[in-house]
């Protein structure tokens, strides 16, 4: 069939004029007012068309009928469903994600030759002429992606990763190259919460045994913590006056420490404005509202990303290095991240390296701030601990930081430094082969079991060296904690947030969960999160899907990276259309990846890649499939990228 392309050029992205949701290839389009329609929201239009005509797509059993309007003729058209595509790719129940079009524009309904009108004056279109399919990628090209694909995998042995870690779940060390267990944790196959458990590895082991491990847990949609990612005492360098001087040695004009940056007032989720200067020196030593009291503040989109990439290169091409998986994920060159395998050129918001700054402070339980109110991403994203400072002007004594926590399944105990409690154990250095380290915690003592905290010097201590305070306090659900986390939500929306109308509860991010909160969900709805503390040089790894909220414990300096690894991608294609039902002006929608066209040119990628491998012989003896970490070439080549950059740079 001769379906016409769409003219557009690589950096422009097309939008449904509906939904608002990225269009990736084939939409319906008005020849008179340039409406574009996504398949997704003409499935919805002939599901609630009351009267189906015979033929025509309905409840995603079969193609449409339609007849070409621009034909003289009145031949028929198959119409790709966007549906009937994610349910091959991605299963997921038919009747779901619908957004109700018949109910907010009743005269918006399928015409008797199987066509869609354009849409209505109330919903941006003509509301006369007729929509035609369109495309936008070459003809054939999906089509000919999945020949490839198909006979490439027909014949090869698929390694089956789901079932978990075997190792991890017969509570056996992973010692195979004959030193100290590697710091990992017990983990379970199990549904229940008694299974919330972490996987923790420290970023020299996981070089040399590679991802396979990590992704055993990832596959499950598991975090995962990467331990002493850079030397503690380099972490001076990443203090907030320190960023901002390496950016003015880099900047070809000179940089108003007076200029006016966004920030977020973490008591309310509000946008402040703020000098950058003040808010340098408040991250120290603190920073006064109008009405007197200490503000919480999160910078906003500062450095830009375009400003941060250059000062990496320049002035920290060792952290870029040597920052966990960063071959693997990288935006630009991790052959692991899906993201990456876009055009250069494309438009997508929540890919690539962010720098978060933060105020933070330890407070009575129940009385901290949070940083990151309770929220769920798209895709992929790890946090690394760069920097922590504690305000100065909480020195009074009244004031000072409370006494280090040891987490317990979701609740906080404080531990005596001097008394053994069983299961409670957070030090994570060598110890005896005989002993298996773990990050997994057991609320052995009981709910409301508290012990009595040592004094504020008595800190934990690693091979004799004393551990440095955490910086941040993290909770995570599982991605099948989803809709009961939405149960307790939309049933205690008001309490959580003085207000009555429930919107969008895991999405709106509106809500921190305090222990309270926590111990309903765990006695009443039988989940609970994951709940840990982030050290300095640690990188902490949350999978697509898992809601998760952050409060700081001092103030931090986090080195963020958002990607998509093929492991998320099912995940990803199904908040997709979840996400779609959002309203247009939703925050979650506007930062909505594009997974349908990431997905292909990914898939593109990796068959050039494995046509390479297998058919040039030089490259086969390079690359050996049996090596544990496939990932040295990539690994080297960035870092003579990275010199490079730095020569140029200096």
């Amino acid at each position: 069939m001769d379906i016409i392309r769409a003219k557009m050029n690589s950096d422009e992205q097309m939008c449904c004029d509906f939904c608002k949701v990225p269009v990736f290839d084939y939409h319906r389009h008005c020849p008179r007012c340039l409406y574009d329609l996504c398949l997704d929201c003409c499935r919805d239009i002939r599901r609630s068309q009351t009267n189906v005509v015979r033929g025509e797509y309905a409840e995603s059993k079969g193609p449409v009928v339609e007849t070409n309007k621009d034909s003289a003729s009145d031949r028929a058209r198959l119409e790709p469903s966007a549906a009937s595509v994610n349910d091959k790719l991605f299963p997921q129940p038919i009747d779901a994600n619908d957004i109700g079009i018949r109910s907010l524009f009743p005269t918006w309904r399928v015409n008797n030759d199987g066509s869609i009108t354009c849409g209505p004056h109330e919903a941006g279109g003509c509301g006369s002429s007729k929509l035609v399919l369109r495309r936008i990628f070459k003809i054939n090209w999906i089509g000919k992606l999945v020949k490839s694909s198909q006979e490439m995998v027909n014949g090869c042995k698929a390694h089956d990763l789901e079932n978990g870690c075997s190792s991890c779940n017969d509570s056996r060390r992973l010692d195979s190259i004959g030193r100290h267990n590697f710091g990992l944790s017990k983990c379970s196959d199990s549904d229940g919460i008694d299974g919330n458990s972490v996987y923790s590895s420290v970023l020299e082991n996981l070089k040399y045994e590679g991802i396979v491990h990590f992704r055993k847990h990832w596959i499950n949609g598991e975090p995962v913590i990467i331990r002493n990612a850079f030397e503690p005492s380099l972490s001076s360098s990443w203090d907030p006056l320190s960023i901002w001087r390496g950016i003015q040695e880099i900047m070809d004009e000179k940089l108003d420490e007076n200029a006016i940056v966004k920030a977020v007032d973490c008591s309310n989720q509000s946008e402040v404005h703020i000098k950058l200067n003040q808010f340098i020196k408040g991250y120290s030593d603190g920073h006064k509202g109008e009405d007197g009291k200490l503000m919480m503040l999160k910078l906003k989109d500062w450095p830009p990303v375009s400003v941060l990439e250059e000062f990496l290169l320049c002035q920290r091409p060792e952290f870029i290095v040597n920052f966990p998986l960063v071959d693997f994920i990288h935006s630009k060159w991790g052959f692991l991240n899906l993201a990456a395998k876009l055009p250069p050129d494309a438009l997508q918001s929540e890919v690539g390296l962010k720098l978060l700054i933060a105020y933070g402070r330890q407070q009575q339980p129940g009385k901290s701030d949070s940083v990151t109110n309770l929220m769920v991403k798209m895709g992929d994203v790890v946090h690394m601990l760069m920097h922590r400072a504690e305000m100065r002007y909480l020195c009074p004594k009244s004031l000072q930081p409370e006494r280090p926590e040891r987490i317990a399944n979701g609740m906080a105990v404080h531990v005596n430094a001097h008394a053994p409690v069983q299961n409670l154990n957070l030090d994570m250095g060598e110890q005896s082969p005989e002993h298996t380290v773990s990050k997994s915690w057991s609320p052995s003592v009981g709910s409301s079991a508290e012990l009595l905290s040592s004094s504020h010097s008595e800190q934990p201590k690693t091979n004799g060296v004393e551990r440095s305070q955490p910086g941040a306090l993290w909770d995570v659900f599982r991605r099948q904690d989803v809709p009961m986390l939405n149960k307790y939500l939309a049933s205690n929306w008001e309490e959580l947030t003085n207000n009555s109308q429930v919107k969008h509860p895991i999405y709106d991010q509106a809500v921190y969960l305090r222990e309270h909160h926590k111990r309903v969900l765990k006695d009443q709805y039988g989940i609970e999160p994951r709940t840990f503390e982030q050290h300095i040089g640690e990188a902490v790894f949350i999978p697509a899907g898992c809601p998760y909220q952050v409060k700081n414990l001092q103030s931090t300096v986090q080195l963020a990276l958002d990607f998509l690894s093929p492991e998320s991608l099912r995940e990803s294609a199904r908040m997709g259309q979840e996400i779609r039902c959002l309203p247009n002006h939703h925050n979650a929608k506007l930062k909505m990846l594009e997974v349908g066209k990431i997905a292909l040119y990914a898939a593109s990628s990796a068959v050039k890649e494995i046509q390479k491998i297998t058919l040039d012989p030089k490259f086969n003896r390079d690359i050996r499939f049996e090596d544990q970490n496939l990932t040295r070439a990539v690994s080297e080549n960035l870092a003579r990228v990275t010199k490079q950059r730095k020569v140029s740079c200096g």
